[in-house]
């Protein structure tokens, strides 16, 4: 099993023994207002299982961040807007817990996710997608040296026409050149 570490984060590939979690997150509005509205405890269930799907056909995805024994949220690499032919790349996502919000942990975690992606699996490249106003991930992206590629902003087809997360913005990140 992957697991990495920072000074301060723990993260390990997500488990079912994740769920209670996953619906603790799913739960919260100030959390999934940005990702669409709170999820049911069944969109929480076909969620976690659509992680650990993704890992077993994939050899990685979403990890539990947890910083020391406090769990802080959920951050890793996933192909499924690439799979399903929105964007080209593979996109680092989080989705924290509300109350670890504003210590770092979204970057810190996202970068050691980003570096285990360019050493240990070989990506020439990692993508960061969210929509249009969410000025926190887009903070996060700035903050991991991701560019923002104004050309390939799109309307997400997931998203109904008109509504306000539908327009969703591309960040970049090219993976070191070797030594």
């Amino acid at each position: 099993m992957i697991e990495l570490e920072t000074s301060r984060l723990k993260l390990r590939p997500v488990s079912e023994n994740d769920l209670d979690r996953v619906r603790a997150i799913g739960s919260d509005l100030r959390v999934m207002a940005s990702l669409g509205g709170i999820l049911s405890d069944d969109e929480c269930r076909v969620w976690l299982e659509r992680q650990l799907a993704h890992w077993r056909t994939h050899g990685y995805g979403r990890f539990r961040v947890d910083v020391g024994a406090r769990f802080a949220g959920f951050v890793g690499l996933s192909r499924s807007d690439f799979d399903r032919g929105f964007v080209s790349g593979i996109e680092v996502a989080w989705r924290l817990a509300f109350e670890q919000w504003g210590n770092g942990y979204a970057t810190e975690a996202a970068r050691v996710v980003i570096e285990h992606g360019f050493a240990a699996l070989g990506l020439n490249e990692v993508i960061g997608v969210t929509h249009v106003g969410n000025l926190r991930s887009r903070r996060v992206m700035d903050r991991l040296g991701m560019q923002h590629a104004p050309g390939e902003t799109f309307e997400h087809p997931s998203v109904p026409a008109g509504h306000p997360l539908r327009m969703h913005v591309v960040y970049r990140l090219c993976a070191p050149p070797l030594r």
